[in-house]
């Protein structure tokens, strides 16, 4: 059965009603839930008013802040998760212990649109100076100086890739790696990580003026201190809650955008 988007208006709009009810000062009296068939018409939405606020994964966020002027201001604790990052793991009889030893190899990586599966391993690997390059299918030939990917498309399929030796290693994001059972586990071995990311990013559109955004990160940050609001939360997906960047907003911000536009110089290089 195809997935249906709308059936995730249930789960947000209680945040919107939330929300709407507490943001009369900040002269916002209705919360509806628009739920977008992809990134452009994020954008294209935040870009004109038509949304305000946006919740999603790191990649997505800064693809749709590239393109509407959007600003992330807090991070989301989806599932009752902070952070999380992505593993790289290759089969145990394997000799290989680093990632070097990957080039002139094949991976597979999720999908071109992921956070973990996409965004933060190329990153990782771009700042260890190593050249990932996409492949068309698993037997293409692999330069030397290369890392070959292709999009497994599922965390699953990964895990089966890596196992059959169809691939050489697979990009896994830490949630996944903890739901193995212990039997998956102990077929595998992690060679490497990447730095920890936030689960889920809030992005506030241009069109809000400064104050109302700052109404806006006050009444998101005391959510999980009401009935009401733990209620509202935890039917989003169990949200624990919102909170400010450990690191700082700026700072959150720039290494975000450093590791997006690596990987975006990258991309647009001739391959």
């Amino acid at each position: 059965m195809d997935f249906d988007p709308d059936s995730l208006i249930p789960e947000t709009q209680p945040v919107a009603d939330y929300l709407a009810k507490n943001l009369r000062k900040a002269d916002i009296s209705q919360g509806k839930v628009n739920i977008a068939p992809d990134v452009a018409t994020v954008a294209q939405w935040m870009s004109s008013g038509e949304a305000n606020l946006y919740f999603d994964s790191v990649y997505p966020v800064m693809k749709v802040m590239e393109q509407s002027g959007g600003t992330p201001i807090l991070r989301r604790w989806k599932d009752g998760v902070a952070e999380y990052n992505t593993y790289f793991v290759v089969r145990r009889d394997r000799t290989i212990s680093e990632l070097s030893e990957l080039q002139g190899k094949m991976m597979t990586l999720q999908e071109p649109s992921s956070s973990s599966g996409f965004m933060f391993p190329m990153g990782h690997l771009l700042a260890l100076g190593l050249n990932p390059i996409e492949k068309a299918e698993v037997n293409h030939a692999v330069a030397q100086d290369e890392i070959g990917y292709v999009f497994s498309g599922q965390e699953e399929v990964t895990v089966e890739w890596v196992l059959s030796g169809k691939v050489v290693a697979g990009a896994l994001d830490s949630e996944t790696w903890s739901e193995l059972t212990p039997q998956v586990k102990d077929q595998l071995k992690i060679i490497a990580e990447t730095d920890l990311f936030p689960r889920h990013v809030v992005l506030v559109g241009p069109s809000l003026e400064a104050e109302q955004v700052e109404v806006l990160k006050a009444t998101l940050l005391d959510m999980d201190n009401s009935k009401q609001g733990r209620e509202a939360l935890s039917a989003f997906s169990d949200t624990a809650q919102f909170d400010e960047f450990p690191e700082g907003g700026e700072a959150a911000i720039k290494q975000l955008q450093n590791t997006y536009d690596k990987i975006q110089s990258h991309l647009a290089k001739p391959q």
